[in-house]
């Protein structure tokens, strides 16, 4: 299973970025420049979530972060990552897409 993650712009609903996820064990995603994928917002922590490959899965984890992690209004600690997923991280839209 190839997976992509999509940055949405919100408002527009344009794709900002997409990074093909499966290189790598995991993604850390936050704020500051150390981060595999950035978000520069006030809104994000600096290590804000990570996206890691466990046998097999995409699951997307919090990593404690200030504002959350959000899946349909409910923010979540930890959930599998499936076609047409979408995560709140601050203002960003997280969308994944399976390659396939």
């Amino acid at each position: 299973m190839m997976m992509e993650m999509h940055i949405v712009n919100r408002a527009t609903g344009a794709t900002l970025k997409a990074f093909a996820l499966g290189d790598t064990a995991e993604v850390i995603i936050g704020r500051d420049s150390d981060c595999d994928v950035t978000i520069n917002a006030p809104s994000i922590s600096r290590e804000h979530c990570v996206i890691e490959h466990v046998d097999g899965d995409y699951r997307l984890r919090d990593l404690d972060s200030t504002g959350g992690t959000r899946v349909d209004g409910e923010t979540i600690d930890e959930i599998r990552i499936e076609d047409g997923l979408e995560v709140l991280v601050g203002p960003a839209l997280l969308r994944f897409v399976d390659c396939d």
